[in-house]
């Protein structure tokens, strides 16, 4: 694939055609949860839902085998006193690191993830989360805002997004409830008055990257809700420092499943409030899509990394910036995370172990969902139209096109 009649020819029907089968291949009929995350694994509920996500995707939901047990097996696992969604195969044993990702951060996680699925699946639910009730209280939302580690803002931004999503949640059932609006009021109060004039991001910003990554979580919000979003221009500058040599957004080379599509989802719908910038926007975010389009596998997914080919590994090391830049993807390679052909636990869980150079079925739903912003984004740039859909409920993947 490249560029035809200056537009870029990725061929997304066969892309679709050759997911789904991955998506497929990886049944495990008669499973409590069919699909895992990577194959040669056990199913698993992360697997599963993220395998429902992909068919969201793709328009192909009704062709995903097991559907009913699926939706059967989800609905089994919410807790009718706090409304959350508990995995009882977890085990405090089962998490690398619990200082990260805390058995606290795993259960609304895991309920935003069933939520979602449900919603992707067609199944409506109510959505009322009785845990949020005392932060429903302008002091108390504030408070817990407030209190969470916000030097490490990648992390917890992600908390501060479930409670995000739990609150439009009950919005969107019980619109007319006066404290669901006031605590929605309360939680973009207190964001507007956190918020980094010099970047736009939130939290400590001495790893940009970090911090980018952690915006993503909460600008995905203030599109949902229609909310005016300050130093928009600050935001895209930010962002677009952190393009890497390969036109990625890992240090090192690669990108990541997460930091791509973070960095994509930001500059997509910054891109359409302002101008600014505009030209560098659409040129990395093409070049972008380009990479993306060539990290589907041989099993038809797509991984973590996306593997260099032979002329990123002759080429990249020998730029004008090789001995600075070198040093510091050396070195953060080294100290900050493994790079190529690594092995990761999905928050931090031992149940959830994946190969950052194999597909995996969560990277099967960012990689391609980012590789759709851009397209839809710019459609005049590509010679074939990819109509994947993208989701109207509110936190990850919410369609940027609504407002």
């Amino acid at each position: 694939m490249g560029l035809a009649m200056g537009k870029l020819d990725i061929p997304f029907r066969s892309i679709s055609q050759k997911l789904f089968r991955y998506i497929c291949s990886l049944h495990q009929p008669g499973e409590r949860f069919p699909y895992p995350l990577q194959s040669g694994q056990k199913g698993s509920l992360f697997g599963t839902v993220f395998a429902c996500y992909v068919a969201y995707l793709l328009g192909r939901v009704q062709e995903l085998p097991d559907q009913k047990p699926i939706v059967d097996t989800i609905l089994s696992l919410r807790q009718s006193e706090t409304g959350l969604f508990i995995d009882l195969d977890l085990r405090p044993e089962h998490f690398v690191n619990i200082n990260a990702h805390s058995e606290f951060y795993v259960k609304l996680q895991t309920t935003i993830f069933c939520y979602a699925c449900l919603d992707a699946l067609g199944v409506n639910v109510d959505k009322k989360i009785k845990w949020l009730e005392p932060l429903l209280v302008r002091s108390e939302l504030e408070a817990w805002l407030t209190d969470l580690d916000w030097k490490n803002p990648w992390l917890v931004s992600n908390l501060d997004m479930f409670v995000g999503i739990f609150l439009f949640q009950w919005y969107n059932m019980y619109p007319d409830e006066v404290r669901i609006c006031d605590a929605i009021e309360a939680y973009f109060s207190w964001h507007d008055r956190h918020q980094d004039r010099a970047t736009g991001f939130w939290g400590d910003q001495s790893d940009l990257l970090n911090a980018m990554a952690g915006a993503y979580h909460i600008l995905i919000h203030y599109d949902f809700a229609s909310r005016s979003i300050k130093y928009v221009e600050k935001i895209i500058d930010a962002t677009l420092s952190l393009v890497c040599r390969d036109g990625l957004f890992v240090y090192g080379g690669g990108g990541g499943s997460c930091e791509d599509m973070d960095a994509i989802d930001i500059l997509v719908r910054c891109s359409m409030l302002t101008q600014h910038r505009a030209d560098d926007v659409k040129e990395v975010l093409l070049k972008a899509a380009a990479i993306l389009a060539t990290g589907q596998t041989c099993e038809g997914g797509f991984s973590w990394r996306v593997q260099p080919s032979l002329s990123d590994l002759l080429i990249y090391p020998f730029g004008k910036e090789f001995i600075a830049g070198r040093i510091y993807d050396f070195a953060y390679k080294s100290f900050r995370r493994s790079h190529y052909i690594s092995e990761h636990f999905y928050s931090s869980l031992k149940l959830y172990p994946y190969a950052i150079n194999k597909a995996d079925t969560w990277s099967s739903w960012f990689r391609p969902l980012s590789l759709a912003f851009i397209a839809k984004r710019y459609p005049e740039n590509f010679t074939e139209p990819c109509n994947w859909r993208f989701p109207t409920w509110p936190g990850l993947g919410f369609n940027p096109f609504l407002r």
